[in-house]
């Protein structure tokens, strides 16, 4: 059956679109792409964050048996000169902690690689402060090719009280 004006109405119509039209279904995509992107950021900081904080556990319970050991058999201080003096024991604790969070997570993909893993100690009246720092830095395909897109800081920080 014929429409009013005489044809049929799914017979040689074309669709008319603007370039504004284009411009905008555009940049709803390349919005969308950038969210998507930027929650995929962050989500991956979240997982790397809480497998560091699983690992800083882990490192405050082998400072506590150490710590305690050194308490019990000769004193604290011989404890902190290790600590700060024996690059080898700072060392083995780092390896720890970064053989620790590979465990957990991969700490190199195709869209991020974490890097600068680092351990630091500092000892604030009877409490020895660890401090665990690291960038993770994010890689976006384009064009057959990764580049870097962005590099976010990780700085996660613990207490180990020493007094029993």
């Amino acid at each position: 059956m014929k429409g009013s004006t005489g044809r049929n109405p799914l017979r040689n119509d074309r669709g008319d679109i603007s370039i504004f039209t284009c411009f905008f279904v555009v940049g709803i995509v390349m919005l969308v792409a950038f969210l998507l992107l930027y929650a995929s950021i962050r989500i991956t900081c979240i997982n790397i964050r809480n497998g560091a904080k699983m690992e800083l556990n882990n490192l405050s319970a082998s400072i506590y048996a150490d710590t305690y050991r050194s308490q019990r058999e000769t004193n604290f201080s011989e404890y902190l000169n290790t600590l700060y003096s024996s690059g080898d024991y700072t060392a083995m604790l780092e390896d720890m902690v970064t053989d620790g969070l590979a465990s957990k997570i991969p700490l190199s993909t195709d869209d991020y690689q974490v890097r600068d893993i680092s351990l630091a100690f500092h000892v604030t009246g009877d409490r020895v402060e660890y401090v665990f720092t690291c960038n993770i830095e994010f890689y976006v395909y384009m064009f057959g090719h990764s580049y870097p897109a962005i590099t976010r800081p990780v700085e996660l920080t613990g207490y180990h009280n020493t007094k029993f």
